[in-house]
């Protein structure tokens, strides 16, 4: 008797997914593989066609294409990405040829615009190469890049009726920056535009966290990889529930001599900053949004690229609060989420796709930015770069490449783990509209550290003596000291 297999139901997994996009975070992508090919891998990879293309519109080392207004900032070494593809325009008819829509990504925390009139600012006063989202000034400068992306697929589509610009999105993981020591967490941003902000909704608040320790230090903590944090702060926290979360992770010993009654007023400082960051944040990502897509008559999803943490202090956004926000439609700045579903919040009215990598871009964006600082002559005279050789470099990128993509989660199996579409009493069916798959493999990035172009520094032209001088050089020594 024979027997016939049976059919479980994370088989159709695939089609239970949703609408896939293939984001495509850097058009250095296509300098190895083809449009074609890249559009078959992710059918081969996750089961289905994509429905849209993301394309990114800069660069972490400059522009894709010429912007009016900014000659003499640089275009990306990526702008020409292959001999067939001349150009972001040539990327665009391609994709568009493919049938695919198009939906453009932003990252505004890129450093390549020249001026510390932008750029963010942390506790001690210095500045940092990337603008301030907050800043109104930059708010035209990146409108600006944005708006001449969108313009350039609509030109494109114009002579490709049936396919063209579904959204654009914003990446919000990395815009405000932060380091320190123990007990010195030096957070962004404090330019003229957001401290003119706190002043005028919250005044002197700022004042506190110009000082050692600072509030910031209950749920963040300086490490030698990096900064330790709390991202699971919902927007309903007590002061107390946050003293508690300090004396869980041992962040207490940052306040060696402070009493419980003084935590709870940090404490409580603490959740007045974040509120303030949270409106601020908000504030300047629909103004972006309205200055790039002003007297345009089509209405284009305006998407958040977000790591999926509770409270991203990277970002400055509380995830549950654009639940609450996304009701008040007249002042929404957001219509769409892209987020690593983590076991933390989901969103429960915000449409929202799974980005199917860890941290979502933050750690792609990190790769690419190092990449292009290595590219970069100021960047790479001015920094901790300069002190290493272009080998030390090139290690040091693959060895990052390698951590990146061990975050990567690109197979079918992992669609298993997104939630359920079909409501459950969590959330609406409608709520979750898709997944990202993103456009990078380990082949990419091994020859891509290869053939990274790395600028030699200071440490590739020191001298170093010979074995004779070494030997002359001992010998001297030697005798002085008889």
């Amino acid at each position: 008797m024979s027997h016939k297999r049976r059919t479980f139901s994370i088989s159709n997994v695939s089609r239970s997914a949703g609408e896939g996009v293939l984001d495509i975070p850097s058009l250095s992508v296509l300098r190895y593989k083809s449009p074609a090919v890249l559009l078959k891998e992710f059918k081969d990879t996750w089961g289905v066609d994509p429905k849209a293309v993301a394309l990114p519109v800069s660069e972490a080392d400059g522009l894709l294409y010429e912007v009016e207004g900014l000659r003499g900032v640089p275009l990306s070494s990526h702008a020409q990405p292959s001999q067939s593809l001349k150009g972001f325009e040539d990327v665009v008819e391609e994709f568009l040829t493919a049938r695919k829509d198009i939906i453009l990504t932003f990252c505004p925390s890129m450093g390549y615009i020249p001026g510390e009139g932008l750029q963010i600012c942390d506790i001690s006063g210095v500045t940092s190469p990337q603008p301030c989202i907050a800043n109104p000034r930059s708010t035209e400068v990146l409108g600006a890049i944005l708006g001449t992306g969108i313009d350039i697929v609509q030109e494109v589509a114009s002579r490709k009726p049936g396919y063209g610009l579904q959204g654009v999105a914003l990446d919000v993981t990395d815009l405000w920056g932060m380091s320190g020591e123990v007990g010195r967490v030096e957070a962004s941003c404090f330019c003229t535009a957001c401290t003119q902000h706190f002043a005028d909704t919250t005044p002197e608040l700022l004042k506190n966290f110009k000082t050692f320790p600072n509030p910031w230090s209950l749920l963040l903590r300086p490490t030698p990889t990096g900064i330790d944090f709390s991202s699971e702060v919902p927007p309903g926290i007590t002061p107390e529930e946050i003293v508690g979360i300090a004396r869980q992770r041992n962040y207490i010993e940052q306040f060696p001599k402070s009493e419980q009654n003084e935590l709870l007023e940090y404490a409580n400082l603490l959740l007045r900053y974040m509120r303030g960051r949270h409106a601020l944040t908000l504030g300047a990502i629909g103004a972006l949004f309205d200055y790039a897509t002003q007297e345009l008559e089509e209405k284009f999803t305006r998407i958040l690229i977000m790591e999926g943490e509770t409270y991203g202090w990277t970002s400055g956004i509380w995830l549950e609060e654009l639940d609450n926000d996304f009701h008040n439609e007249e002042n929404r700045s957001y219509d769409e989420l892209w987020l690593n579903v983590t076991p933390g919040y989901l969103p429960r009215s915000v449409p929202y796709r799974a980005y199917m990598w860890r941290r979502s871009r933050y750690t792609i964006n990190n790769f690419f930015h190092l990449a292009g600082s290595l590219s970069s002559a100021s960047m790479r005279a001015n920094t901790m770069l300069s002190k290493m050789s272009t080998e030390e470099c090139r290690r040091m990128v693959a060895d990052r490449w390698q951590r990146v993509h061990g975050s990567a989660l690109s197979s079918q199996a992992a669609l298993v783990s997104l939630p359920h579409r079909s409501g459950d009493g969590e959330a609406d069916a409608d709520v979750r509209r898709g997944f990202i798959g993103v456009g990078l493999d380990r082949e990419f990035g091994d020859r891509f550290s290869d053939q990274l172009v790395i600028l030699p520094s200071r440490a590739d032209n020191a001298a170093r003596p010979a074995d004779s001088d070494l030997a002359s050089i001992l010998r001297r020594m030697q005798g002085s000291s008889n």
